[in-house]
């Protein structure tokens, strides 16, 4: 970042539940980066992940355990009590008659296209998330206009996006948050004696600490917020 950096707030405001997992903002950021550069194709589930830094986020990195990181929370909701919806589909095979004899046929209903499902969904009815960053308040905005929804289900009309909303805080918060306890941790970091001595609210896990969270070549070693 060619200036200097300030703390912020970020906050989007939601017009329906969300559904499935809270996404990482600097993760949403890099896609939409991915898009305005022309390398959405870098985004792939079915080959190797890119190097981080190659879609340009503009947001502060650090390095810690080897990795550079981003200076950003993971997602904060308040009191929420998540509950559990199911999405499903099954061909109507009940109007078979009205079929014209010579088209009736066997379709197989356990594979491909015609497969039926009845699957669970975690909805949380918030009315928005919060994220803490270290990033020009300018460019995150311009990144995340164009991000209209969250979550899973989208289509369904599941995390409407009302507005997003970045205001100037006075401290950091995106690694850590200061408490008489120790410092807490706020995303997931590498798992390495670089972590502060006094380091509370987290456990042991696996998984990415860089977007995309979703791809195996991410991940390492970690901590997580608990």
């Amino acid at each position: 970042m060619s200036q200097k950096p300030t703390y912020l707030k970020v906050t989007c405001h939601l017009a329906s539940p969300i559904a499935g997992d809270l996404p990482m903002l600097d993760a949403l950021i890099e896609y939409q980066m991915a898009v305005f550069e022309g390398k959405l194709y870098r985004i792939r589930k079915d080959g190797p992940v890119h190097p981080f830094g190659e879609i340009h986020i503009p947001m502060l990195l650090r390095r810690i355990g080897g990795l550079e990181v981003p200076a950003c929370s993971a997602p904060i909701i308040g009191p929420a009590p998540e509950h559990v919806e199911h999405f499903g589909k099954r061909l109507a095979v009940e109007y078979a008659d009205l079929l014209a004899p010579g088209e009736r046929k066997v379709i197989p209903i356990t594979n491909s296209v015609y497969k039926s499902y009845h699957l669970p969904l975690i909805v949380r009815p918030v009315d928005r998330i919060v994220w803490f960053c270290v990033a020009k308040r300018r460019p995150i905005l311009l990144a995340l206009r164009g991000i209209k929804s969250l979550g899973k289900k989208r289509s369904q009309g599941y995390g409407v996006v009302a507005r997003w909303e970045a205001e100037y805080v006075d401290e950091d918060y995106s690694w850590y948050a200061p408490s008489e306890a120790g410092r807490v941790l706020m995303r997931p970091l590498p798992d390495c004696d670089e972590l502060p001595a006094d380091l509370i609210g987290y456990r042991p896990d696996f998984g990415a600490v860089q977007p995309p969270y979703w791809h195996p070549d991410r991940y390492v070693e970690r901590v997580v917020p608990c």
